[in-house]
Parts: structure tokens; sequence; C-alpha cells
């Protein structure tokens, strides 16, 4: 055990005594020393192109083409061309962001796993090499005017995802929603239509988002449980949500404004109350839950008979994460604080045996999410790092069960404590695909997710972190962005001079708009992190 939990085995508990960080007035006074808060402003690129015969220039460009789209093409090469100096300063300023880039490991032709899937069309379209002579960063530029001109002169050469993915959310956002206790988990519909939190003080908040930049709250669920809700999940057609706490009960809960009842599931007959739950997920069909249980058990709970149907044993310390890899709902991942992620197949889970093991973690994991394929899924880890993995790689249940695999967890409570390991040591039989540095898995148990299929064909990854910073990672390892939530919680107290002194946040959870370059952050705040921030990162479009 790496958490030192109390006797009831709760290892999301807050300790007694927190420490906080109490962050300077401004930006400029910070002088953090850990690794864990390194301060990284985020910095824009400036304009650089001062030519005082621009216009001239363009305009000879339109009127001097014997075809006018050519014309147009070559004033779009060149404006391309005259950022090129302020977008290589950017660049340079994000060098600090990947040291860890080359950390994990290259073929011959020195690319990582990583980049080598960026490149396989698994994780959206393949882009095509652009005509000789033009760069392929300047001709899918971030600006978006001249993006859709590119798109209707170079048909073929860009799709939804094309033109997508180069819109992330890319500011430190905006404080949306201030609560009075922590926020635990915040996620949005798979429509977008609604953003839903669940807090500490067992009220689950549904908010209308069909206009994005505005929160409406429609519902508030006041549930019950033991010390805090612990995680919620929609059904696939939205109508239903469900939501747990260190309690052997799930409530089941209408999302409509119209309708406020409950229905409580009881897992008591084979969890016992002095343990709860930390994650639960509806079957694609919505009529199976499965959770993960502090009594390192997993269980999958039949919602029309009212019946625990599986208790499956597969684990050796508390389940904090569990998720289904596709829509099938066949194969199911469970991460737990063992350092496990452990592979089931639905069809043969009587047997009460995983059809496989990822091992790569060196501390328990906090969170496993799923690419929605059936291969992929990503986790985030006590050990600091977040990991892409291949179900294709595990370790077969049989082959598992075999292995002397040495314990590597340290002891440490990650709930008060820095991590005293070695932050890129390398498990010996690691079988994950890439490995992801820079975050602080530290408090509390931290998300990670993968960026939306239909805008950007899930080429980034994103997590949370201990040092209240939203971390987008490219497949190869690069983190292309990081967006502050200190910045916008500053920017919400000059607005209000009653707010207290600032501390730096924690953030547990984050969203990515299904459709929409907007990015949604749960947090805790305050000053001994007992209260609650919702933050909205939008898109801003570069000052060129």
């Amino acid at each position: 055990m790496n958490s030192n939990n109390d006797s009831d085995n709760f290892s999301d508990f807050p300790a007694e005594h927190e420490a906080t960080t109490q962050v300077p007035e401004s930006s400029d006074e910070i002088t953090e020393d850990s690794q864990d808060s390194t301060y990284t402003p985020i910095i824009e690129a400036g304009d650089n192109s001062d030519d005082s015969n621009g216009s001239d220039t363009d305009t000879w460009l339109m009127n001097n083409s014997i075809n006018p789209i050519l014309g147009i093409y070559r004033l779009l090469h060149r404006t391309l061309e005259i950022h090129e100096e302020s977008d290589n300063t950017e660049n340079s300023s994000n060098l600090s962001l990947n040291v860890n880039y080359n950390s994990n490991e290259v073929d011959a032709d020195g690319m990582n796993k990583g980049e080598i899937l960026m490149k396989s069309g698994e994780f959206g379209i393949i882009e095509p090499s652009p005509d000789k002579g033009l760069n392929a960063e300047k001709l899918f530029s971030r600006n978006a005017c001249h993006q859709l001109m590119l798109r209707e002169i170079l048909p073929g050469r860009f799709s939804k995802v094309s033109f997508g993915k180069n819109f992330r959310p890319n500011t430190n956002g905006e404080v949306a929603v201030d609560y009075g206790v922590r926020a635990y988990s915040g996620q949005y519909s798979l429509d977008g239509s609604f953003f839903y939190t669940c807090c500490q003080d067992f009220r689950v908040h549904i908010y209308d988002t069909t206009n994005p930049n505005v929160f409406k709250e429609t519902k508030i669920i006041t549930g019950d449980g033991r010390w805090t809700i612990t995680d919620a999940n929609l059904s696939s057609d939205n109508q239903w949500l469900a939501y747990t706490s260190i309690a052997p009960i799930v409530y089941l809960a209408k999302t409509d404004p119209e309708e406020d009842f409950q229905v409580p599931l009881d897992f008591s007959e084979r969890l016992s109350y002095n343990y709860g739950l930390w994650s639960i997920r509806f079957s694609n069909d919505s009529r199976e839950l499965v959770g993960g249980a502090s009594d390192s058990k997993i269980y999958v709970y039949d919602i029309e008979t009212r019946n625990v149907l599986l208790q499956l044993d597969g684990h050796d310390d508390d389940v904090n994460a569990v998720c289904f890899a596709d829509d099938s709902s066949h194969i199911l991942f469970s991460g737990s604080d063992d350092t496990y992620i452990k592979v089931w197949d639905r069809r043969s889970m009587r047997g009460g045996k995983e059809s496989g093991a990822l091992v790569g973690h060196t501390e328990g994991i906090t969170y496993v999410t799923a690419k929605g394929d059936g291969r992929y899924c990503l986790s985030n880890s006590k050990d600091q790092t977040m990991k892409l993995w291949d179900i294709r790689m595990m370790i077969s249940g049989e082959k598992f069960e075999n292995m002397q695999l040495e314990d590597y967890r340290q002891e440490w409570d990650y709930r008060l404590n820095s991590y005293p390991g070695n932050r890129h040591f390398k498990h010996p039989q690691d079988v994950s695909v890439m490995t992801y540095h820079g975050h602080s898995v530290l408090k509390t148990l931290i998300r990670c997710h993968f960026s939306p299929p239909s805008t950007t064909g899930q080429r980034y990854l994103y997590t949370g972190s201990e040092d209240g910073r939203i971390r987008i990672f490219s497949l190869d390892g690069h983190i292309v962005q990081s967006l502050d939530v200190l910045e916008a919680i500053r920017n919400e107290r000059n607005r209000n001079i009653s707010q207290p002194s600032l501390h730096r946040p924690v953030t547990r959870d984050v969203s990515w708009h299904p459709h929409l370059p907007i990015m949604t952050s749960t947090s805790w705040s305050g000053p001994h992190l007992n209260s609650g921030v919702i933050v909205c990162h939008s898109y801003k479009e570069p000052e060129h």
C-alpha cells in the first residue's frame, strides 16, 4: 500500500492537515521550487510582421496571377511565411514543457511509438504531405480563416477532423461556477448539451450548455452517502445518472428537471457497509452497472433485477477505476492501487479470471479511460505518469498468474507528500505503448482522457494535475498546451475583491466538449482546498 489508508481503507480521504500552497498576487512573483508545481506561463507568439509595404504586395499578389485562386493561395503562403519567426519563437518557449519527450523508446527511424500511431490512421485522418516548397506546419495553420480558404482551394486535403484538430482550447479560461465545497468530477454529456458536476455535499449539479458560453443550472440532485460522491456516470441515452459514494449504495436519478426521484441500488449483498465504490459505469444498453470498490473487488449489477450478478476478485488493493473498452460492453478495464490494469471479457467473466493484465505502472492507478475502439486505453498513476496501452500487448491471465513480479511501490502517502520515487523509472515488464510525464498525481485520484473523436480523431491526451494545470499531450509525448486554472481564479478575484488570498488549486477532472474547442475543468480550491471551482477554457485565435 502506498497511501497509508486508515482502517476503513478509504484511499481518497484527505488527511487531517493538508498542506496548501499560497500564491503570490501576480505571476511575476511566483517562485516555486518543487517539480510538482513548476510555473510555466503560457506565452502567445507576438506579431513580428513589420512589413510597411505589406498591403501593396498583397494587392499585387491578388491582381497579377493568371489564376485568381492561385493568387489567393500565394497570398496565404506568403502570410504564413511572415509569421514563421513568431511561430518558431513560440515553439522555443514550449521546449521547457517537453523535456521528457525522448523518454520513450524509438525505432530505427528515430520515431517513438506515439509518433508511429499518429501516422497509422488509428487516431484520426492521416494528413497528406504538402506540395513541394510548402511547410506542413504552415500549410495547416492555426488561423481559422487561412484553413477555411485552404479547404476551398485544396479539396481533398481537409476533413472535419484534420481541420478541427488544430483548434485546441488555449486559454486559462474563466470561472463558470464556484462551490463552497469540493467538486470531485465534471463531465459533458456525449452530445455536449449539458454538463454535470459532483460535489462533496452529495449534490449533483446539472447545467444546460446548449449555449456553451453559459452554464445554466437546470437541476440539483441531492443525494446521500458517506464522505463524498466519488463518481458519476450517464446512461447512453442521457436519461439516467448513476452516482456513488464510500458506501455500498449506488443511486440512479433522472436527468430531466421535471422528474425528481431517485432509485437506490443496494450492493451490500456482496459489498460490506465498511467499504464503498470509487468508480461506476453503465453498460452501453444501460441494463448493467460495473463498479470498482475499496474492498479490491469489481461488481457487475443488474439494474432490472436489482441484484449483483458478478463479484470479481482480480485485484489485491482498492479498485479506483473501471470502464468498458467499447460500445459492445464486452471488454472491461479495471485499474487498482495494486498498480495493475486488468482486462476482462464480459462474455467469460463468470470464471472469475481476467483475460490479461497491463503491467507498467509502479504505483497505484487513479483512473482508466478507454478510447472506445476495444483496443486502446489510458491511465493515470501515483507514479506521476500517464500511460497509453494497447490490449494486444497485454500479458495473458495465465502467464500473469505465474509471473514473479516485484512490488515497486514506495511507503508514502500521496495525499500529503511529494512522490519519493524516480519519476522516470521504467518497470522491467512494462508493456505500455507510451509514457507521459509533466503533471502531478497527488492529493486525490486525478483523471485523464482522450480528446474528442469528432473534432480531433482522439489524437490528443489530457489530464488534470495537483498543481492546478491542465496539460494536453500529443500522442508522441509533447505537451502541446498547458492551461492554468489559477489564472482564471485570479482574474475572477480581481473582479471580486472580497475573495480571500489565493492558493494553488488541484485540478481533479477535465472534460473536452465533444464538438467544440472548449474544455471545462473541475478543481479543488480555497485556502484549505475545501472549495470547488468550475472553469471553462475556450479557444482564442492567436494575435498575428
